[in-house]
């Protein structure tokens, strides 16, 4: 039985990559990682001199503080005035000034708490922490070095890349890609093999794209490596070979009896008087090293697998080689 296969060449991609810069700019004061680690979210990688940001944070931490005196103060002043144009004693116009003050006392109260907050943010940014788990490239900046901030223009620091699960992306013709949405469900299991590694990796189907590129005529199909023992690398050279249909009987012959002519494929037969004549065929994916033959075939025929440069259409030959069903 015979699985016929899709086969597309694509590269090994992390399911994340993230380029590290700084929100702040300063100066560098500490490494925290050593390079090629791997790190888990949340860790922390650099930090930048705090002092600066420390100073801001205690000047808006003072400025909150002041904020509220002068609102428990307004708050007073509001409640004597208030008692006061209850038994005559003052006027109205009085008792709006007084409000207005006090309005603007919590006002300032709520901006000063804003500011606070801000500067609380901005030193914990002075810690520059991995947003993902990972392995960590080397660093891109030494201790010393002034880094600039706040912009995605700003310097790189290192790069963080997700080990587990990896991805490989391959690009399917528009014909492959009709011929998989025939199927009542995708396949589960997509086989996956890489230059210099010995056996295959298994994967799955976790995305296809919406729509057909009008440019190429293809449609990007993403598969998920689960790489628990994080040993394949992003950027590996990758085949992958996507199952379609069920399992068929199917004629194979090896690649070195196909013939092209044009846009045809042929394999040159020898009929029951041990004359050399063509047939065209079409071909499907390769299965142990062997091409399916979807058509053009059948059990009985005998082809020529190899020496076929030496021979014509009309010429004898003595040997063939029969055609099996797998």
């Amino acid at each position: 039985m015979v699985q016929e296969t899709l086969d597309y060449t694509g590269r090994i991609e992390p399911s994340q990559r993230v380029e590290v810069r700084s929100r702040l700019s300063g100066y560098l004061q500490a490494i925290k990682f050593r390079d090629g680690q791997q790190v888990k979210a949340g860790d922390p990688l650099f930090v930048i001199d705090q002092r600066p940001f420390a100073i801001a944070r205690d000047r808006a931490q003072a400025n909150f503080a002041q904020a509220i005196v002068r609102q428990k103060l307004a708050l007073k002043q509001l409640a004597r005035i208030t008692h006061l144009q209850q038994s005559g004693a003052s006027s109205s116009d009085e008792l709006d000034r007084i409000r207005s003050e006090f309005e603007g006392a919590q006002a300032a109260v709520l901006l000063s708490q804003a500011e606070l907050r801000s500067a609380d943010l901005e030193l914990s940014f002075a810690t520059i922490k991995s947003p993902i788990s990972g392995t960590v490239s080397d660093h891109r900046v030494d201790i010393g070095n002034y880094v600039v901030g706040g912009t995605a223009q700003g310097g790189l620091l290192t790069t963080i890349v997700a080990q587990s699960p990896l991805r490989a992306t391959v690009d399917l013709s528009e014909y492959d890609f009709a011929r998989l949405r025939q199927q009542k469900q995708l396949p589960e299991r997509i086989q996956i093999r890489l230059d210099g590694v010995t056996g295959t990796q298994v994967g799955t189907i976790d995305f296809i794209d919406n729509e057909i590129s009008a440019r190429s005529g293809t449609l990007r199909l993403r598969t998920s490596i689960a790489n628990v023992d994080k040993t394949i690398k992003p950027g590996s050279f990758a085949h992958v070979r996507i199952p379609v249909g069920a399992p068929e009987e199917k004629l194979l012959v090896p690649d070195s009896a196909i013939q092209s002519d044009q846009t045809k494929k042929l394999v040159l037969v020898v009929d029951a008087n041990g004359k050399v004549a063509p047939k065209r065929v079409e071909l499907g994916g390769l299965y142990n090293g062997k091409r399916v033959v979807l058509s053009g075939l059948s059990a009985d025929d005998k082809i020529i697998v190899s020496g076929a440069q030496r021979v014509r259409p009309g010429d004898s030959v003595k040997l063939s080689t029969p055609v099996t069903g797998a």
